[in-house]
């Protein structure tokens, strides 16, 4: 037998860039070793592709410092010392720990903290399983960053993700005559799915133009940049509503058929109109003014389509004006003087885009979490889409040309249907919960898949005021993270050529992250843990069939018909097709079922509009505040959040942490090139090297997020940020950690 004889080739998927991106990976296995990853076959060949952190992967699951069995902590949190123990002794402690936990303070006060379903669905999905059948709690994760972005879209198109109807026929290669890439960086923190289409876009002779405080990859790429100050996006919104509205140039016939910008609001209280203020039949319609009757009307499709959009209108007494004169009144406020006087965007150019984007035959908006990472980054994201929607430039949810792709939550959220689910908080809301049992106290936690004190908000009070108030603390993890120093357990995991799961992604397709070779050393997959830690609680019959049995299950959807694991195995396969030219209405979750351009829940917080409200604490105007500069952190193509940060072929390619310094804030500072600078606030000290760099603008600094603490010479990036709970964002859905809000000052070492 040939040495080539000897290679099995196995087909795989790539979960580590969030479930986004999620490549296609051919590994050439020896024995129970892969000695070769490449980029594995696509039904569309323009998607066969790989990035660097794929082609990597082997550096993880052969790393020298991999955790290679269980550990009992003997030293004091954080020292980092341990002592291998037995799965069936790691089991033992978990369960009696569990038990004295919940008989003095309920199952409730035991938490599951979980990275993300991007991470893998069943992996993600078995710890929600267990977590419904004890009736412990589930921490969202959502608030670690990209909870801004669902509660902006949960307001103004009613569903979780704006995606859907902001990008179009996007993922059809369709390309758009102009693209807006507004607070996103696709080139390094999606390079494959979004960014590759972003350049073929290019080709085809779309027009990009990219809206970010840094100059980043993308930005290069773009044929035009606007650099805008952080946490100023609304603003910059409004401005555009202004030109739009000024020059008459907004989609009327679409304003009128798809938001509630012809409903009448009542200029006394701000709440709408209703069909009990002017004595109708119906006590909860919305009403609007009749053109050519010149009267008010029960909203229906007919009075709609008539409805006046500007004026003011006495209406039994009631002053009244439509949605849209309100949204038009607080826009002219914002004119190219104070808009760029706010965003630090030329006054010409915020007027020469507005009238862009309203006159282009298709524009379509790439936005993700980035630019809602700031204490309002959910209105930021309200205020883009009523730019797109008063232009008309927004499209049905399944404009992707496929089936979306809708998996089986329903057996992981509620294992049991007659009995009640786990509880929820938000990861923000943790930290009180711990510190100060509010709403009620949490004791224990388990964290699978998430760096937390690397990666969450206010490292200090992690340390200080967080570990402190837990009885009990387990990590299952690859390495000795900063985290998983803290632990008192710590479980060793596969990497994801060690185990299978389901990959809805990269939309239209499906996936099987395929076990690759057997698991290493002494790991488990996490579903395996949660399935043999069931069993120890008495609940074993639920995770029957391991990993594949949950695969099954996750998939048991119309999304999925004439898929199996068997057919995964070795390709990818797409979604369902949608007919060819079938006509899909537009449906959102709101409670008119309109895009909501002015929120009626929210008029009491005084944000019913897309209103501008200056950063929390991100300095804005020079000099007014005690901290003078905003700290933003951007992602890295070196790494996935913190995932590869001990990685050496990457490390020799970006070896440390630094600072990003625009030349006129150094050289206020006496800072050169590779100085040892020390970045600080009331919070902590983080000191790091400099890097001079005009990708920045002036009063901004950026450190890439995902170092370790012990890259750092001292403190790390999230010491330096804060855990500040935004109350509109807890209301609407779960508070979001406000990553780049936050002040600070820079000094030379």
């Amino acid at each position: 037998m040939t040495e080539n004889e000897q290679v099995k080739l196995i087909r795989t998927a790539c979960p580590a860039h969030c479930g986004i991106d999620c490549c296609g990976i051919l590994a050439h296995v020896k024995g129970n070793r892969i000695v070769k990853l490449e980029p594995a076959d696509f039904p569309d060949e323009r998607d066969r592709r790989i990035c660097l952190r794929g082609l990597v992967s082997l550096d993880i699951t052969y790393h020298p410092d991999r955790i290679k069995y269980p550990m009992k902590r003997i030293g004091e949190r954080g020292e980092g010392k341990f002592e291998r123990i037995s799965w069936e002794e790691a089991y033992m402690i978990i369960v009696a720990k569990f038990k004295e936990i919940s008989e003095k303070y309920g199952w409730k006060s035991i938490g599951w903290v979980l990275g993300g379903p991007g991470a893998g669905t069943t992996k993600f999905g078995a710890y929600l399983r267990l977590a419904s059948l004890t009736q412990s709690t589930r921490v969202s994760a959502w608030g670690y960053g990209d909870a801004g972005l669902p509660c902006g879209s949960r307001v103004i198109f009613g569903h979780q993700f704006p995606y859907l109807y902001l990008f179009g026929e996007f993922w059809q290669r369709k390309y758009p005559e102009l693209l807006m890439i507004w607070g996103t960086n696709p080139a390094e923190s999606m390079p494959l799915q979004n960014m590759r289409k972003v350049l073929d876009a290019k080709e085809y002779g779309t027009q990009v133009i990219v809206v970010d405080p840094r100059f980043t990859v993308t930005a290069s790429k773009a044929d035009e940049y606007i650099g805008l100050k952080p946490g100023t996006d609304s603003a910059l919104a409004l401005g555009i509503m202004n030109v739009i509205f000024q020059n008459n140039l907004h989609d009327k016939e679409f304003i009128l058929e798809h938001t509630n910008g012809a409903y009448l609001v009542r200029t006394d209280s701000g709440i709408m109109l209703r069909g009990k203020d002017v004595d109708a039949k119906k006590p909860e319609a919305y009403i609007v003014w009749h053109e050519s009757s010149n009267f008010h009307k029960t909203l229906s499709r007919t009075s709609v389509k008539e409805a006046s959009l500007t004026g003011t209108y006495m209406i039994n007494g009631i002053e009244c004006k439509p949605v849209i004169q309100v949204l038009m009144d607080l826009a002219s406020e914002y004119t190219p003087e104070k808009t760029a006087e706010i965003t630090g965007v030329n006054k010409d150019l915020i007027v020469k885009l507005s009238k862009r984007i309203a006159t282009a035959e298709t524009v379509r908006f790439l936005t993700h979490m980035g630019f809602t990472r700031t204490y309002h980054g959910d209105i930021s994201l309200r205020g883009l889409i009523s730019v797109a929607a008063i232009t008309g430039n927004v499209t049905t949810s399944v404009n992707s040309g496929h089936v979306p792709g809708i998996l089986n939550w329903n057996p992981f959220l509620k294992a049991i249907p007659d009995k009640p689910s786990f509880h929820r908080i938000g990861i923000l809301n943790l930290y009180e919960a711990v510190i100060s049992s509010n709403p009620y106290p949490i004791k224990a936690l388990w964290f699978a898949f998430i760096n937390f004190l690397n990666q969450c908000a206010n490292a200090n009070k992690i340390i200080e005021e967080f570990y402190p108030k837990l009885e009990f603390i387990v990590q299952t993890e690859l390495f000795l993270t900063p985290s998983a120093r803290y632990a008192d357990l710590i479980l060793p995991v596969c990497s994801f050529l060690e185990f299978s799961d389901f990959l809805a992604q990269p939309y239209p397709y499906a996936q099987l992250q395929q076990k690759v070779i057997e698991p290493l050393f002494e790991s488990k997959s996490d579903a395996t843990i949660v399935a043999e830690l069931a069993e120890c609680l008495g609940f074993g019959d639920y995770f029957k069939g391991g990993e594949e049995s949950l695969i099954d299950l996750i998939m048991a959807t119309r999304s999925f018909e004439g898929m199996t694991r068997e057919t995964l195995k070795t390709q990818a396969m797409k979604l369902p097709s949608l007919p060819e030219g079938a006509k899909f209405p537009l449906n959102f979750g709101t409670p008119s079922g309109k895009i909501e351009l002015y929120a009626e829940q929210l008029v009491e917080d005084g944000e019913a509009l897309p209103v501008y409200l200056p950063p929390i604490e991100a300095p804005i105007t020079p000099g007014e505040k005690k901290y003078p500069l905003t700290l933003v952190n951007g992602h890295s193509r070196f790494r996935t959040h913190s995932m590869f940060a001990n990685v050496k072929s990457l490390l020799d390619l970006n070896p440390e942490p630094l600072v990003d310094i625009n030349p006129i804030d150094a050289e206020t500072r006496n800072i050169s090139n590779n100085d040892i600078v020390t970045v600080f606030n009331d919070r902590a000290r983080t000191t790091l090297k400099a890097r001079i760099s005009e990708s920045v603008q002036p009063g901004i600094l950026d450190i890439t997020e995902g170092w370790w603490i012990e890259q750092f010479r001292e403190g790390s990036l999230n010491h330096l940020t804060h855990d500040i709970i935004n109350p509109v964002q807890d209301k609407v859905y779960e508070p979001n950690m406000h990553m780049n809000d936050v002040a600070v000052e820079v000094e030379k070492k």
